[in-house]
């Protein structure tokens, strides 16, 4: 429900510029620059969305994170390297938690999850990118 609900969203123009982020989103085309190139919005929200899932739904976590989320988590980093490090660092940190836990899940991965929604979602931000917050 999560996903079909973000993807219409994301389709529906969901890519809003921020002020004073770094990055340079084009609403109507759906993209974003990182690195030099364009990429789609819609599947940047769809990790977003996909680690939101996960974090409701622990005994699919690891299917979610890796078919939808991992990614784009790499791009996003990529792209906010150049205009915050501390926030790339931050992300990719809270990535290497998730991705740490996913082989033998703690009582802990729903909450870390919940963490790398939320610094994805500021990362997503810094690059002028809106994501719905997680329905709790």
């Amino acid at each position: 429900m999560l996903r079909r609900a973000a993807g219409i969203l994301a389709l529906a123009g969901l890519a809003g510029l921020a002020a004073g982020c770094g990055g340079s989103a084009d609403q109507a085309g759906g993209t974003v620059a990182v690195g030099g190139e364009r990429i789609a919005v819609a599947p940047l929200v769809d990790a977003h969305v996909a680690i939101c899932e996960a974090a409701a739904r622990p005994a699919i976590a690891r299917e979610l994170f890796f078919d939808r989320s991992h990614d784009a988590l790499h791009t996003v980093a990529r792209g906010v390297e150049n205009v915050d490090r501390g926030q790339a660092a931050e992300l990719l940190q809270a990535k290497e938690r998730v991705e740490s836990e996913l082989g033998a899940p703690p009582a802990s991965l729903p909450g870390d999850l919940a963490r790398l929604a939320a610094v994805y979602r500021a990362s997503l931000g810094r690059l002028a990118v809106t994501a719905p917050p997680c329905v709790e």
